[in-house]
C-alpha cells in the first residue's frame, strides 16, 4: 500500500487576524527544521522536493499550503518513520523552542544578494500599498465576524437546545459506548480552510481521504455545530481517544472538524462556506442534521436574510483585497527569488534530503 499525501493549509485570514497551528504542529515531530530567510517561491519548490524525497522513502507526507498562493507549501511533515518537521519560518516567523535537540536552524539569509534586494527602489513603494491591501483585507473579515454574530444571535432564538443535547448525548453513545482506553490520548490540531484570493478554499476531500466514517452537521450559525464538536472532543480524550481538532477559516476560535483516528472517523460542519453532502460511493457518509432544532419566526428568517447579503458583501470585499495584496506580494518574492545565489541554496539545504 502506498503511502498517504494529504493537504491542509499553512495559515487561515480570519476575522481576528492570520491564524496558524505551526507551534503546535511543531509539538507532534521529534525533529524540525526551521527554514529562515530566502522568503519567495524557491523554498515552496524545496518543500515540495523533501515531501517527494521521503515519500519515495514510505513515508506518509502532509503539506500546508500558504493560503495566498494555493499551490505554494509552506510546510511539510514527513510522519513516521522519520518524524521530521520542514517550515518556512520568516513568515510567519517561528523561532526555535527546543534548540538543537528538537529545533534546528537553517539560515538561508547568506543566499541573497541583499545589495540586489535593496537597490530595487520599487519593493520599497510596493511593500506600502501591500500594507494597505493588507489592513482593509482584515478589516473587512473583521467586519464579516460581527456581521455573522447578528446572524447567530437570530438563530439562537429559535433553538431547541434540549433536542440538540439529546441528539449529541445519542452520538456519544454510538461512537464509544461504555469504552474507556487505557493510554493517555493525543490532541492535535489542524486548519481545514482560509479565505484566498480566488474564494473561500477548503482540502476536506484530502484530509478525509481514508476515514470510514463521515459526519456531514447541517445547521444554521449559532447552533451549537462548534460548542457540539469541540465537547465531543473532550469527551474523546478523557475515554483515551486521540483527537483531532481542524480549526475554522473564519472565526480563530471556532472548529470546523472532529477527527478520531482510532475510530476512522470525523464529524465537520458542511455549511457555507465548504458545503458538502454524503457521496454514494462512500457507505459510511451520514447528515446529522441539527437544523431541524431550529425553527426561527417569519420576522427572524427576514432579518436572517438581510444580514446574509450584509454577510456575503463583507466576504466579497474582504476578498477583493486579499486579490490586491496577493499581486503585490508576489512581485516581492519573485524579486527575492532573482536575487537568490542557487548553489549556495542548494548547498545548505542538501543535508535535509541526506536521512
Amino acid at each position: 500500500m502506498s503511502s498517504t499525501i494529504t493537504h491542509f493549509f499553512g495559515q487561515a485570514m480570519t476575522g481576528q487576524g492570520i491564524k496558524n497551528v505551526y507551534k503546535e504542529v511543531m509539538n507532534e515531530a521529534k525533529t524540525v527544521y526551521l527554514l529562515k530567510g530566502a522568503h519567495g517561491f524557491k523554498i515552496s519548490e524545496l518543500l515540495q522536493k523533501l515531501g517527494s524525497y521521503y515519500h519515495d522513502k514510505g513515508a506518509e507526507i502532509e503539506y500546508f499550503h500558504d493560503p495566498l498562493f494555493e499551490q505554494s507549501i509552506e510546510a511539510t511533515f514527513v510522519k513516521a518513520p522519520f518524524s521530521i518537521l520542514f517550515l518556512a519560518a520568516s513568515n510567519p516567523s517561528l523561532e526555535p523552542i527546543i534548540i538543537g535537540d528538537r529545533d534546528h536552524v537553517v539560515s538561508l539569509y547568506d543566499c541573497l544578494d541583499e545589495q540586489k534586494v535593496s537597490s530595487n527602489i520599487q519593493l520599497h513603494s510596493i511593500t506600502k500599498l501591500k500594507q494597505a491591501h493588507y489592513e482593509k483585507c482584515f478589516s473587512s473579515l473583521s467586519k464579516a465576524i460581527r456581521i455573522h454574530d447578528d446572524w447567530e444571535v437570530e438563530t439562537r432564538r429559535s433553538m431547541d437546545w434540549n433536542g440538540l443535547n439529546q441528539q449529541y448525548a445519542d452520538l456519544t453513545k454510538r461512537l464509544f459506548g461504555e469504552t474507556q482506553l487505557g493510554k493517555s490520548a493525543k490532541l492535535t490540531h489542524r486548519l481545514l480552510g482560509t479565505l484566498t484570493p480566488e474564494g473561500a478554499r477548503d482540502t476536506l476531500q484530502s484530509i478525509t481521504q481514508n476515514l470510514e466514517k463521515r459526519l456531514f452537521i447541517k445547521g444554521y450559525p449559532g447552533t451549537g455545530k462548534s460548542s457540539m464538536m469541540k465537547k465531543l472532543a473532550n469527551e474523546a480524550l478523557q475515554r483515551g481517544y486521540d483527537a483531532q481538532l481542524v480549526w475554522c477559516g473564519l472565526d480563530s476560535n471556532s472548529i470546523d472538524m472532529v477527527i478520531l483516528p482510532e475510530l476512522n472517523f470525523c464529524i465537520f460542519d458542511s455549511t457555507e462556506p465548504h458545503v458538502y453532502f454524503p457521496e454514494e460511493k462512500r457507505s459510511g457518509d451520514e447528515i446529522f442534521d441539527i437544523a431541524k432544532h431550529c425553527h426561527p419566526t417569519e420576522a427572524e428568517e427576514n432579518n436572517i436574510n438581510d444580514i446574509t447579503i450584509k454577510y456575503k458583501a463583507a466576504i466579497a470585499e474582504a476578498r477583493h483585497f486579499a486579490k490586491l495584496f496577493t499581486e503585490e506580494e508576489r512581485k516581492v518574492r519573485e524579486a527575492i527569488d532573482a536575487a537568490l545565489n542557487l548553489d549556495e541554496f542548494n548547498k545548505r539545504t542538501a543535508e535535509l534530503f541526506q536521512y
